[in-house]
């Protein structure tokens, strides 16, 4: 039990010895209905008391956890942006390499942009409302990337810069790749 459960506890005792001793000292004589309007009282002002120290405690954890969580977040923020910092580098040199890519391609500058929100996942209506242009210049521009690079569809060109950047499955604890079909009498699960 909390110490302000167990003072609360001694203030309401101590309110309830209050009442008998006013009974007993009091110069009127004694009726039970002035007693029961005495303890009444003082079982209000005990209950008061009590309910006080339940908030009071409630509202000290409250705080702590309250502490504790914008510890949390304070670490989080911090965790994140050394996060932010320590891939920067890599950000920047995955964003020249496929700048030099585009290059390669001889894609224009819109083309550029389009291939490059294509790569972020955008669909080419949300490109046409960023670019303030209709969806079929987007389309257009999207068919001209696929023309200049080589690819046929977006999920290629997403492919094309990926590749390089994910282990093999081998490496990562994946499925067995066979590279060669089973009928050419090698074994698929060596």
């Amino acid at each position: 039990m909390s110490r302000i459960v167990i003072y609360a506890t001694a203030a309401a005792g101590l309110f309830g010895l209050l009442v008998v001793l006013e009974v007993v000292q009091a110069d009127e004589p004694f009726t039970w209905g002035t007693f029961a309007v005495d303890l009444f009282e003082t079982a209000l002002l005990a209950g008061a008391v009590v309910f006080t120290a339940f908030g009071s405690q409630a509202s000290r954890e409250m705080r702590r956890e309250r502490a504790r969580l914008l510890g949390d977040l304070d670490r989080a923020r911090r965790e994140g942006e050394q996060w932010r910092q320590a891939s920067r580098a890599h950000v920047d040199g995955l964003s020249r390499a496929i700048a030099a890519q585009f290059a390669e391609w001889g894609l224009t500058g819109t083309e550029s942009e389009i291939a490059l929100l294509m790569l972020k996942g955008l669909s080419h209506k949300e490109i046409a409302t960023l670019r303030d242009c209709s969806s079929a210049t987007v389309r257009q521009h999207a068919t001209a990337v696929y023309r200049k690079s080589g690819l046929t569809s977006r999920s290629q060109l997403t492919g094309f810069f990926l590749e390089d950047l994910l282990a093999p499955l081998q490496a990562r604890g994946g499925l067995h790749v066979v590279t060669s079909s089973p009928a050419q009498g090698d074994d698929a699960s060596s």
